[in-house]
């Protein structure tokens, strides 16, 4: 083949590239604005104050605390007015006898304080309810957080195999101008090139998906621009499974609202039976107020019997049996529930640690010895390109590797922070520090 055929397919090759990166790097004009670099602690703060499924379970757990203190009030009192011995066959009321009534209904005693304890319960529940969807609010923004930071890796990746691919084309080509490598070695080395840099665009599509989830998470509009997340140190898990455990059983909020749930049914049966017990009713009357401001008065008491227990208050005992049997059952299950969680994320960020140092710490420099070996043969005319095809490609799986692992391990860490209860990361302590502030 001749050189200016040669010529021919290199500028072929370079016009296909260029219009590749050209479009993987353009987009609507929105991206190219620039945005500011992410704060891990600054979007979990946003996410608290923005989030609108967050706002709606704070609003539920006010309204559950703004019902406590009417679970403590005694019926409303009832004001009447009665007129005794109208005249007969008429509707003379100026001749009647005016009696003004008071009438004030007193449950038996301890009613009230059950039906108090009820509502308390039923106020921490809606609070360990906010609590959780904090915790998934807040988890949902940093997975989002790792995957953005994954998906700029997977870019830088792509880029430096670019850059390799690169070299690796013009070492063919010049090994085929002096008719040392055939025209189909040359061809695979261009198409692999185009193919990474068809990669590169498709990340940059999953990179922008990924930053609308993020704006959605945070109530902005989805198409705002997001800036990229600084560097992932790697750190071991940072409590022993024991210390998750007994800090599980204490903070866990989904835990928690099980428990509170139990706690309620218990006040709820306790009510039930004292539906059972009559209740007081009250009435002062104030006879002819035209013989002065206090006249002739009565005073009668009431009881109210549950003429109808055994078809009406019986099976709301029963009701409220089953119910705390359910509810004691649903909070065992849920501790199971929270000890396979803690002891489940626990190992795996505890594998996903140890496989991200020892990437880290040996198998990636000696990939990165074997691309340079592979590469600096090929240019000097031994071996084939296919060995610099492989060693490239094992240096790029074994840096996504060790990537990965780094953020499955931070992914696993988000779990376990749902599981004890408690933030666990030094940036997601100091965005709940700041929270309670």
């Amino acid at each position: 083949m001749s050189l200016q055929y040669l010529s021919t397919i290199r500028n072929a090759t370079a016009a296909a590239l260029a219009s590749l990166l050209c479009v993987s790097t353009g987009g609507p004009a929105w991206a190219a604005e620039t945005a500011p670099a992410l704060s891990l602690p600054a979007l979990l703060k946003e996410a608290r104050r923005a989030n609108p499924d967050l706002l709606a379970a704070r609003k539920r757990w006010e309204a559950a605390q703004a019902k406590v203190p009417l679970s403590k009030g005694l019926p409303a009192p009832r004001i009447g007015i009665e007129f005794e011995e109208i005249p007969r066959r008429s509707v003379k009321f100026n001749q009647a006898d005016l009696m003004y009534s008071l009438i004030q209904a007193l449950p038996f005693p301890g009613k009230l304080s059950a039906r108090h304890q009820v509502a308390v319960k039923e106020a921490q529940m809606a609070a360990a309810a906010f609590k959780q969807a904090e915790w998934d609010v807040a988890s949902q923004v940093k997975d989002a957080y790792y995957e953005l930071f994954m998906l700029d890796r997977e870019q830088e990746l792509q880029e430096e195999l670019i850059g390799w691919l690169s070299q690796a084309t013009t070492a063919a080509a010049a090994r085929y101008a002096a008719g040392t490598a055939s025209q189909a070695e040359l061809l695979r080395s261009q198409a692999e090139q185009l193919e990474a840099s068809n990669q590169l665009r498709v990340l940059e599509h999953r990179r922008e998906a990924m930053a609308a989830h993020l704006n959605h998470l945070l109530s902005r509009p989805v198409h705002q621009p997001i800036g990229h997340p600084g560097p992932l140190p790697l750190e071991p898990v940072p409590l022993t499974m024991d210390e998750a455990m007994t800090t599980a059983l204490e903070l866990q909020p989904e835990l928690l609202m099980f428990k509170y749930s139990a706690e309620r049914s218990d006040a709820a049966l306790k009510l039930a039976k004292r539906e059972l017990l009559p209740d007081l009713e009250t009435m002062f009357e104030l006879r002819d107020p035209a013989m002065g401001p206090i006249g002739p008065w009565d005073l009668s008491l009431a009881v109210a019997i549950p003429f109808w227990f055994w078809t009406k208050l019986k099976y709301g005992v029963k009701v409220a049996v089953y119910d705390q049997q359910s509810a004691h059952a649903a909070y065992d299950a849920m501790r199971n529930e929270i000890s396979k969680r803690v002891h489940e994320q626990w190992h795996e960020a505890a594998a996903a640690y140890d496989t991200a140092k020892l990437d880290r710490d040996g198998l990636l420099a000696l990939r990165r010895q074997s691309v340079g070996s592979a590469l600096s043969a090929y240019r000097g005319g031994r071996g084939d390109f296919m060995e610099v095809l492989d060693a490239l490609r094992a240096l790029q799986e074994q840096e996504r590797t060790y990537y990965q692992a780094l953020v499955a391990l931070e992914q696993h860490i988000i779990m376990l922070e749902q599981a004890v209860g408690v933030p666990l990361r030094a940036a997601h302590q100091a965005a709940a520090g700041e929270e309670a502030q």
